[in-house]
């Protein structure tokens, strides 16, 4: 889209041409001298935009002023009209650089032969007052110079620099720099509307669709994750992976097959014409702009109506046909020299240049048509729900050695209980921090009561493996148990059952509908579908190595499966390398929204220590959901002109990332043999090496917001369910082993009725603050998956 402070650039820019062409500038101009050939040059292509206020009767004059002034009109207007087309809408970076410089050439070569022409058709032999700098061929050449510094121009202050979009990755290799937009309908590739996912396996369908819709996001895969032969395999939660990488490595093999075609289309025009390229590229992205039409429907999506972009079309492609004519001419007309005239094409009236440009531009628009027939071909058939299968792989043709080890890599890693992690956060894969608590018991004996047995009681001998072994049970029994409905949820069940529990004696009421809120029996919260309990070790990639059972090679990736025997060791010993967690997570919506709760036990002379850490892995991107929108069946001829059109706007930017693509993939071996020896040698020679998953799969194609209301709110009430069922699971636990849970209970009670444990310093709760001193600001906050929920559920603060 183009920016408006871009516009204000533009009309800043026409302004400094005005005053260059002014009469102060050219006396500037007319006092340097100098007796360098380039510098020269230069001067004279500075005075291409003058123009003279009051030319008088002076032949020399009035022809300037005729000239310049002509010529300067041509270029303001192309600044204002063509600029923000053909350079605000090519790809950034390189591409966008050399349409920067193509589009200047091609307004001040253009002007200036217009302007010639006009002067020569009103006025002939007015222009012979110039002497030699009337010629023609002069002419162009400063006009060919003045273009080069006036591309520079445009590309620094006008649009050399694509604005950053939010939430936008890290720049992919050359082809994804003309990366396809998500299929969509629309003429601007931004659905209006998204089906969010409703059976499991969504989300696997969905990355495996964006393998072939977003080449930015298959490079990732198959670069970071299978390429990285010595790193460990980030979590994706609600994800097979395996399929996902076939997917990936399929795309990139059907588009180095086009990059191929569209490198043969680009060494026709090379071989011709080399300058001519130019010439096609912006040929290219005005038919892209001629093919563009308005969003109609406001609500839903329409496919574009094609019979006035026809006719747009036609138009475009006779006026480019025309202007290539026209300049192919002009280029005859100057003298060149051999290797010069081959370079411009100025040979034979530019006829062998034009037609190598028109067959160019219909080999690349037909190869990307396929390219889109064939996409769409793989979205509506084996990535559609009712026809997904995800044992039934693509075959990306002979798979590597290296591609193939990593695969069972990624296999291994899926059923594995290790998570080895970069950075900070060992938490890779989960999504976006909801939450946390901890508590901090004393294993004190239980007071037994009036009427109980005289004497203190002791407490029975336990450890950390213990409690994660009844939490364990407690929670698997809660997602294989028919359970009854949630109670108290409501003001009026609220306000009942704490007059019950006063009846009772009971010790509180913390709004579940049970005592102490934790329930009396497994399973009084409810049944929790779909909910995957198990144990999982984390551990920082640069510490693996100081344990032989996770890194049994130094030269492979760290172990992805521990024995029971390993995971009992670290969960008893809280203060190692590797900490045990009990991981809940339950795939919602299809798997769009995984809600993880962590479980961290600790005992530590006689205090037990609990800590929860709760995760939201939040939906993919809005575009990965396009392929639940596809009808069903064969594509109509209304939908394939529409394919036709996006495929046209793609073409400029894909022929002008064909040929580096190529020379990159050309080199990609020997690229992965050279990584790989490189690691080899640094995992062998420092002992810090890092060895830990640095992306995660799953939340690279996370987006930035949740696209119905009860995704956030199934994924707070699962985790508020799960923190219920294991607060009552430790309760009990400590009750078996004599315990006394007076201080639990207490703080239980605090983290279920107002979702803040407060043992120091202030919090602020909504409008509510905790503490000395403490002061509350009220805010209003949205759901976005971008970043932090309302506060909702359970967190602490210490």
């Amino acid at each position: 889209m183009r920016q408006p402070a871009g516009r204000g650039r533009l009309v800043l820019l026409c302004v400094f041409l005005v005053v260059l062409g002014g009469p102060w500038s050219r006396d500037v101009l007319l006092e340097w001298s100098t007796d360098h050939v380039g510098l020269e040059l230069l001067r004279r292509a500075l005075f291409v935009p003058g123009w003279q206020p009051e030319p008088g009767s002076h032949p020399f004059l009035r022809a300037y002023a005729w000239l310049g002034g002509l010529t300067l009109i041509g270029l303001i207007a192309g600044i204002l009209l063509l600029v923000p087309r053909l350079v605000g809408r090519a790809p950034a970076g390189g591409v966008r650089w050399a349409a920067s410089a193509g589009t200047g050439v091609f307004l001040s070569v253009g002007s200036s032969t217009l302007a010639w022409l006009a002067v020569e058709t009103v006025e002939p032999g007015l222009l012979l007052a110039f002497g030699q700098g009337g010629s023609f061929p002069v002419l162009f050449v400063d006009g060919l110079v003045f273009g080069v510094l006036l591309g520079l121009l445009i590309a620094v202050v006008g649009y050399g620099r694509a604005p950053k979009a939010p939430g936008a990755v890290r720049p992919a290799a050359s082809r994804n720099r003309e990366r396809s937009a998500a299929v969509s309908d629309l003429p601007d590739d931004r659905p209006v509307a998204v089906a969010t996912g409703t059976s499991p396996g969504d989300v696997t369908r969905y990355l495996c669709a964006a393998a072939y819709t977003d080449p930015a996001f298959a490079d990732r895969v198959v670069e970071d994750v299978l390429g990285d032969g010595l790193g460990a395999i980030a979590a994706s939660p609600g994800v097979d992976l395996v399929p996902v990488a076939r997917h990936s490595l399929t795309a990139g093999r059907l588009r180095r097959e086009r990059d191929r075609r569209l490198t043969a289309a680009f060494g026709l025009v090379a071989v011709f014409a080399p300058l001519w390229l130019l010439f096609a590229r912006l040929a290219l992205g005005a038919l892209g702009s001629a093919s563009r039409t308005r969003r109609r429907a406001v609500r839903g999506r329409e496919l574009p109506p094609t019979s006035a972009t026809s006719w747009r079309l036609a138009g475009t492609a006779g006026a480019l046909l025309v202007a290539g004519v026209l300049l192919g001419a002009a280029l005859s007309a100057v003298p060149f020299p051999g290797p010069l005239a081959w370079l411009t094409g100025g040979y034979l009236w530019g006829v062998p240049a034009l037609l190598a440009v028109v067959a160019c531009c219909a080999l690349v628009v037909r190869t990307v048509v396929d390219e889109e027939l064939d996409v769409d071909a793989r979205l509506r058939g084996a990535l559609r729900r009712d026809t997904f299968d995800p044992e039934r792989l693509p075959r990306p043709g002979h798979l590597e050695p290296w591609a193939a080890a990593r695969i069972a890599a990624v296999a291994d890693a899926q059923r594995g209980n290790v998570s080895c992690y970069s950075g900070h956060s060992p938490f890779v894969g989960y999504g976006r921090r909801d939450g946390e608590w901890t508590l901090s018991v004393p294993l004190l004996p239980a007071d037994p009561g009036p009427g109980g047995e005289r004497g203190p009681r002791t407490v029975g001998g336990f450890d950390a493996w213990d409690v994660v072994e009844r939490l364990r049970h407690r929670l698997r029994g809660a997602a294989q148990e028919p359970g009854a409905p949630l109670r108290g949820v409501g003001s009026g069940d609220r306000a009942t059952g704490r007059a019950a529990a006063e009846r009772d004696g009971a010790g509180g009421w913390d709004g579940a509908g049970g005592r102490d809120g934790l329930g009396g029996r497994p399973g009084a919260e409810g049944r929790i579908e779909g909910l995957v309990v198990e144990d999982r070790v984390f551990v920082s990639g640069r510490e693996v190595v100081r344990d032989g059972r996770l890194l049994p090679d130094p030269l492979r990736p760290p172990a992805t499966r521990l024995p029971t025997e390993a995971l009992r060791w670290i969960a008893r010993r809280p203060d190692g390398v590797a900490r045990h967690f009990l991981a809940s997570h339950v795939p919602l919506w299809g798997g769009e929204i995984v809600p993880t709760h962590f479980l961290h036990v600790a005992v530590e002379g006689r205090t037990l220590h609990l800590r929860c850490e709760r995760f939201v892995l939040g939906p993919v991107r809005r575009d990965l959901h396009v392929v639940d929108l596809l009808p069903a069946g064969a594509p109509t001829a209304r939908r394939r002109r529409s394919l036709a059109l996006r495929a046209l706007r793609r073409s400029g930017g894909a022929l002008w990332a064909a040929p580096r693509s190529c020379l990159s993939d050309a080199l990609a071996d020997r690229r992965r043999r050279v990584r790989r020896r490189h690691e080899a040698r640094a995992a062998g020679d420092d002992p810090a090496y890092d060895r830990g998953a640095r992306i995660s799969v799953r939340e690279a194609a996370q987006g930035p917001e949740y696209f119905h209301h009860f995704q956030l709110v199934d994924a707070l009430r699962t985790l508020n369910a799960l923190d219920r069922h294991a607060l009552a699971a430790v309760r009990d636990f400590l009750d078996d082993h004599g315990v006394d849970t007076t201080d639990f209970r207490t703080q239980t009670q605090t983290i279920l009725n107002h979702g803040v444990l407060q043992t120091g310093g202030v919090s602020v709760v909504g409008n509510q603050a905790v503490g000395t001193g403490a002061q509350a600001t009220a805010k209003s906050t949205t759901a976005r998956a971008g970043g932090p929920p309302p506060p909702s559920g359970p967190t602490a603060t210490r």
